[in-house]
């Protein structure tokens, strides 16, 4: 075996893996990009997690074989043979190294300096909102506000900051109005001094998206990530970052998927003709998150107003803006449901 398959033998991933085997390899590698190979070890194609998430939009599911959602014209160096130079190998971190069968013999590994992930995001604005009233969550908002309430000794807004730290991000903006001060006070404690906090505070309740209208347009980061403050998730930041990007999205509207189980069989038809019968067919679905990225264009000259971003969203759609979603497969749950809140406390 040669040294790079000793070394990154872990980007080589069978095409019978599941997917969601294959997202925990990728969370574990260095290089972002799995060789897909058949049990005889040729190369069938790669898989990025951009291939991942444009595979589950597709209808792909976590349990199915990694093959589906392979890039099956992805590069390949052939031993004694030049590569020919092509977009493709400016973003690629692993070609696969093939004999004239296409079978592995080697890995080359790219490693590009230039690369999206960095240690020290500081062309991020990140918005975290925690002006709500929490009436849902009653009484466990009686005395406290919703963001401050705590899973496992910490605050959902602390768990927000601490996943957001791992991507080198230690700078926020709180949105707050309902028990603004409760909110104040509890970031004054020294443990929080690793943060660099400011509020944008409401004078009135302006909506999921009006307090983007207390930014300051001109100091105003390259991309803004909008973020409730009832959601607890791991999302990987970066990979939300570099998929904002390479799609060339205005905003990116993060999705959570979710399977819906038909009690009846569907019937497919056209005209009066019967084409096939499917018996309770499940169907994959997607909500909204709670976690959006908005280029800085966006909020140029927003009105001051109340207003939701759903409503926001859908002007800027009607507008002809780019709009594009992005599948969560990572751990995500949205506490603003007392019985949710009531299984998070238990599970903890």
């Amino acid at each position: 075996m040669n040294m790079n398959l000793k070394i990154f033998g872990q980007n080589l991933v069978f095409e019978n893996t599941k997917i969601i085997s294959a997202i925990k390899i990728l969370n574990q590698v260095k290089y972002k990009t799995l060789i897909i190979i058949d049990k005889k070890k040729k190369v069938i194609g790669s898989v990025t997690d951009g291939d991942i998430r444009r595979g589950l939009l597709k209808g792909f599911e976590l349990n199915q074989k990694i093959k589906h959602v392979a890039e099956k014209n992805s590069i390949k160096k052939i031993i004694g043979k030049k590569l020919e130079k092509t977009k493709k190998i400016k973003i690629a971190e692993v070609i696969p190294v093939v004999n004239s069968s296409g079978i592995i013999k080697d890995l080359e590994i790219i490693d590009n300096k230039k690369k999206l992930i960095q240690k020290n995001r500081d062309d991020i604005e990140i918005i975290l909102m925690a002006g709500g009233f929490g009436k849902r969550l009653m009484p466990y908002t009686k005395k406290i506000p919703k963001p401050l309430l705590k899973i496992n000794n910490e605050s959902i807004l602390e768990l927000a900051m601490k996943n957001f730290s791992k991507f080198g991000i230690n700078k926020f903006k709180i949105s707050i109005y309902h028990k603004a001060i409760y909110i104040k006070n509890f970031f004054k404690k020294k443990k929080f001094n690793q943060y660099k906090i400011e509020y944008l505070e409401e004078k009135k309740p302006l909506g999921t998206a009006g307090c983007l209208t207390l930014l300051n347009y001109k100091d105003t980061k390259k991309n803004i990530i909008v973020y409730n403050g009832d959601v607890i998730t791991d999302i990987n930041i970066n990979n939300l970052i570099k998929f904002h990007e390479e799609t060339k999205s205005d905003i990116t509207v993060c999705a959570k998927q979710y399977s819906n189980a038909s009690l009846y069989g569907e019937i497919f038809f056209q005209g009066h003709k019967i084409n096939k019968i499917v018996e309770k067919p499940i169907k994959q679905n997607f909500f909204n998150a709670g976690i959006y990225v908005l280029k800085k264009n966006m909020i140029k000259n927003i009105p001051t107003r109340s207003i939701d971003m759903t409503s926001f969203i859908e002007q800027k759609i009607k507008k002809g803006f780019s709009i594009n979603i992005y599948p969560i497969y990572e751990y995500w749950v949205d506490i603003g449901n007392k019985d949710i809140f009531k299984q998070l406390i238990k599970k903890n």
